[in-house]
């Protein structure tokens, strides 16, 4: 006999529904950049991330398209780097997810509250390896907090900030 697993109490039923009716089977690199703009810095003062996501969907899967830009600049304002990455995540759907009805709204919720969690770890490494290849202190971002769609924080060779 097979248990199906029951929504905590007080969470988003139609949230559950989704969880509950995919499977992540593919995250991708399709972009990863980086430009060293100021070849006499050594330090990171700012960082300014955007992250923002895309979907699509057909019958048997959901792709969504995060693109993850920053500008780095030193504690003066000097712009230092620039950042890119570019990953696609792809989802399929299990029978779980026959009878749900995936609106732009409901997919928002769930980029939001799930999928977003499985991005952050190739997004924070990619900006760690990214700026050490530049030769700039490693970059380590912070954790992602709840309703947010992206860290908040980030540190510099264990400074935060």
């Amino acid at each position: 006999m097979t248990e199906t697993a029951s929504p905590p109490a007080e969470v988003d039923t139609d949230l559950w529904d989704v969880v509950q009716g995919v499977e992540l089977i593919d995250i991708r690199v399709v972009r990863w950049n980086s430009e060293l703009l100021d070849y006499a810095s050594n330090s990171v003062g700012k960082f300014d991330p955007v992250l923002d996501v895309d979907f699509r969907r057909d019958d048997e899967t959901m792709q969504l398209r995060w693109s993850f830009d920053s500008t780095l600049s030193s504690a003066t304002g000097q712009e230092v780097a620039t950042l890119g990455l570019t990953l696609v995540q792809t989802f399929a759907f299990t029978d779980a997810i026959a009878n749900v009805e995936l609106s732009r709204e409901l997919v928002q919720r769930f980029i939001a509250k799930t999928a977003v969690i499985s991005i952050i770890p190739f997004v924070r490494e990619a900006v760690q390896t990214m700026t050490v290849r530049l030769g700039l202190p490693a970059v380590t971002l912070g954790l992602v907090r709840a309703g947010e769609t992206g860290p908040q924080v980030f540190s510099v060779r264990g400074e935060q900030r």
